[in-house]
């Protein structure tokens, strides 16, 4: 699963039925940080160049998995087992994630 930021500044919510997997991919530069973390800031907060935080409920009201009780409930046994690795932060409601910048 992950958060794209594409080349023409469009957020995409990719390969949603991969619950093995978690990233944002941001098709850019590092240099352009602040950047993205302005087109992101309603679906994740960029604590840094390398860690994003992404929110909860912004992926569960995704247009393609709203209304999707099976996503919904793959999506949450990911978040549980997610938890005891840190990867959750129950105050932002976020999943932690790699951010991944590709040229």
């Amino acid at each position: 699963m992950l958060v794209k930021v594409t080349r023409d500044r469009r957020v995409e919510f990719e390969e949603r039925d991969n619950f093995r997997a978690f990233k944002v991919v941001v098709e850019g530069r590092r240099e352009d940080l602040e950047t993205v973390r302005c087109l992101l800031q309603h679906t994740a907060e960029l604590a840094d160049a390398d860690t994003a935080w992404v929110f909860e409920a912004e992926l569960r009201r995704w247009p393609d998995v709203a209304n999707d009780p099976a996503w919904q409930q793959s999506f949450s046994a990911m978040i549980e087992k997610a938890r005891p690795h840190g990867w959750i932060d129950d105050a932002r409601q976020a999943i932690k994630a790699h951010v991944e910048w590709v040229g």
